[in-house]
Formats: structure tokens, C-alpha cells, sequence
């Protein structure tokens, strides 16, 4: 599949979910919702391997944040095929467990040559290490560190964003997925589900590099 085809397919989806309701069947409720986010148009299972360009970035491999006190490693994410119960076939989203979560079809630590410099991370709020839950404490001039080795990237918060999700029309949702796509800039994005008892919302956090 070419590339302009792949990124349309990225930005109409909507955005990763990473979370759920709280108390006993919090997780069999997650994989529920994945699911359902998973139905929309992913990149195709054929994809499944991106190749980035040798030489043009770096790996994320591990998330820093002081304000939150966050210091957590980062995986790889990617999407794996399923099939509905009307026999269709999709592909959805894999979710990180215990730490965040790097979209591989996203930019590479100092490469804006990938998805117009956007490096993307989405993480669980709730369930399952829930290491995104405090990315509603974070404020802008806040700092970010993204490791790679022994080399470190350092970032400043621009914005945090909350947007609705659950309830939002397909118009909205579009617009949600945006935040995910191609700029025109370097920055690092983070996504999570919000409010920390369920799902409804969507938080963004965008952090440009430091100078």
C-alpha cells in the first residue's frame, strides 16, 4: 500500500483506547472496547512491518515525565487481524500493557521525515499499569525525556487537550484522530483515555522539543 493511502487510513480512525471502566471486569471490559475501536479502519494486516528508513532516528525506549513522577519503558505498537462475527476481516490496534505504547507507523525520535515529525504514544489510564492516569496533572512548560540507549530527547508540553469521544459524532472523531497524523513540525503526542474511571474522553498531551 503507498503511503498517502496509509496515513489517510490512520487519520480516520479514531483514537487509540487505552482504558475502561473501573471494578472487577475492568479488563475483559477494555479488550471489549478495544475491539470495537479496532473496527475501524486500521492499516491493512499486509502492512503489519514498516520499514523505517536506516539511519533517520531513533527508537523510543523509554518515557520520562518528573511532574508525574512517570518513568516508564516504551513498546513497540502495531495492529494484528481479526475477523467480526459477520466473518469480515479488520485489523486493530494492539494496546501496551505496563508501558507505553510507540505507533510504529509514527516518527522516530529526531526524524521528521515519518508522519510529519509526529512521534505518537498511547498508554491505559485505569487497567493494566494504568501509566497514562496522570496526564491530567500535566501543564504547559511541563518537561518530557524519551530515551533511546544512552541518548535522551528532551521535550516541552505545548497543550494538553481533553476531547470527547464515546458520544462525539463522526465529525468530531475525525478531528480527535487528527492529533495522531501528520504535522509539519516535530512533536511528541500522548494519548489516553479520560476521565480515570472510564472512557468517554480522549486526553492529548503535545510536547515540541526543546531548543
Amino acid at each position: 500500500m503507498n503511503r498517502p493511502l496509509l496515513v489517510l487510513l490512520i487519520l480516520i480512525m479514531i483514537l487509540p483506547a487505552g482504558c475502561s471502566r473501573a471494578g472487577s471486569d475492568a479488563v475483559a471490559q477494555a479488550r471489549s472496547n478495544e475491539a470495537v475501536t479496532g473496527q475501524q479502519p486500521a492499516p491493512p494486516q499486509q502492512s503489519n512491518r514498516l520499514q523505517h528508513p536506516a539511519g533517520q532516528g531513533l527508537l523510543p525506549e523509554r518515557l520520562v515525565i518528573p511532574a508525574i513522577h512517570l518513568d516508564i519503558p516504551v513498546v513497540e505498537l502495531g495492529w494484528r487481524k481479526n475477523t467480526a462475527e459477520s466473518g469480515a476481516i479488520f485489523s486493530e490496534w494492539e494496546v501496551a500493557e505496563y508501558a507505553a505504547g510507540w505507533h510504529k507507523n509514527s516518527a522516530l525520535l529526531g526524524d521528521s521525515s515519518i508522519n510529519g515529525g509526529n512521534l505518537v504514544m498511547s498508554g491505559h489510564n485505569n487497567i493494566l499499569g494504568s501509566v497514562f492516569r496522570e496526564l491530567d496533572q500535566l501543564k504547559r512548560n511541563d518537561e518530557i525525556t524519551v530515551w533511546s540507549g544512552e541518548q535522551s530527547f528532551a521535550y516541552r508540553i505545548d497543550k494538553v487537550v481533553i476531547v470527547p469521544e464515546k458520544y462525539a459524532t463522526e465529525e468530531q472523531r475525525r478531528a480527535n484522530a487528527a492529533w495522531i497524523g501528520s504535522f509539519n513540525e516535530e512533536r511528541l503526542t500522548l494519548v489516553s483515555c479520560w476521565p480515570r474511571d472510564d472512557n468517554t474522553h480522549r486526553i492529548i498531551v503535545v510536547a515540541h522539543p526543546q531548543p
